[in-house]
């Protein structure tokens, strides 16, 4: 049997799945290309090359009968992640008067055009810690500077918060990448809810073997397999860089604002090119993976903003619940510490 794309873990983005994409590459009835993040359905640039060229890099070296998938959180938050890294610096906000569809409902309508039958898997965690985890990779990646109570306030703003759900950057979606029920809502508009599995990250860290098994047997494949790093979280406490400043994301940067560079990489053969490209994307993953550390927590928040964010989430919380007919974890926690 020819491998066949059957699963895709679509986000969200720092709700543990670096870990699920780690746990899921161990199965030997799996097969994922060896970096995350292909970024297919969000990057126009990506998309463009089409779906046949998505399918051979999704399934390039999987054994016959094996589940091919990918992970990319991105497709989520609707972020077009690949064109705002180099572009943000330029443009950090885009044109508030510029008018389209939003990525965020865009994606749910591609992924059912080209793979119909495919399970989606998500992990969703507390999103007020979400949004500050967030907020402290992007402190660590040196794309924001502003103090996390800051940029939440700012961020709140409700002109803010609608233009963050059109057009998201890197640092304007903090808060809008934890309304799970709107986000979820787009893509249970186009696929059965049979076809979409949550995966809550409390239940991964206190039921680890049962939540896997689950996982395992939702994507057709063993359930009762163990993977033998299915203790390690990946990237869950990221505070520092062992080397200050290493990230090839910044190199790509830099690179694209050179002439020189760009007319050099113009000049390559289309094969040579998919070639260097995907050498990139598996380094820059192994190397972000390496060089992130543990270290001191950045300033705490404040009281005042964990009320402001709780208040925020609570109904889009009631919402998922209901959509998914369970009991959402940080509600209850929200509920049982008596937080208004």
């Amino acid at each position: 049997m020819a491998p066949r794309i059957g699963f895709l873990v679509i986000g969200v983005q720092k709700g543990g799945t670096s870990s699920l994409f780690e746990y899921l590459r161990r199965h030997p009835q799996i097969h994922m290309p060896a970096e995350k993040e292909i970024g297919y359905f969000n990057n126009p640039k990506v998309f463009e090359r089409g779906s046949d060229w998505y399918r051979a890099r999704v399934t390039r070296g999987a054994p016959p009968g094996s589940v091919c998938g990918e992970a990319t959180p991105f497709y989520m938050s609707g972020t077009p992640h690949g064109d705002l890294v180099a572009n943000e610096a330029r443009d950090p906000v885009p044109n508030p008067g510029r008018t389209h569809e939003p990525l965020v409902d865009v994606i749910p309508r591609r992924i059912k055009e080209c793979l119909p039958d495919v399970k989606l898997v998500c992990a969703l965690r507390d999103p007020v810690t979400r949004a500050y985890s967030h907020h402290r990779m992007m402190v660590l990646q040196r794309a924001e500077s502003r103090p996390f109570d800051v940029a939440i306030s700012e961020l709140m703003d409700p002109e803010v918060l609608q233009r963050a759900r059109v057009a998201p950057t890197r640092t304007n979606n903090y808060v809008v990448n934890g309304e799970y029920a709107r986000i979820l809502g787009g893509f249970l508009h186009v696929f059965p809810a049979d076809q979409l599995l949550v995966i809550y990250s409390d239940h991964l860290a206190e039921r680890p073997a049962e939540t896997v098994a689950a996982l395992y047997g939702f994507i057709g494949v063993a359930p009762d397999f163990a993977p033998d790093n299915l203790r390690v979280r990946y990237r869950a406490t990221a505070e520092k860089e062992r080397i200050p400043g290493l990230s090839l994301n910044r190199l790509q940067i830099r690179l694209e604002r050179a002439r020189a560079a760009r007319s050099l990489w113009r000049a390559l053969p289309d094969g040579a090119r998919n070639r260097l490209d995907r050498i990139y994307t598996v380094a820059g993953y192994r190397l972000g993976m390496w060089n992130a550390r543990r270290g001191t927590a950045g300033e705490p928040m404040s009281p005042t903003v964990r009320r402001d964010l709780i208040a925020h989430y609570r109904p889009d919380g009631e919402a998922l619940g209901e959509m998914l007919n369970q009991s959402v974890p940080w509600l209850t926690a929200w509920n049982q510490s008596g937080v208004d």
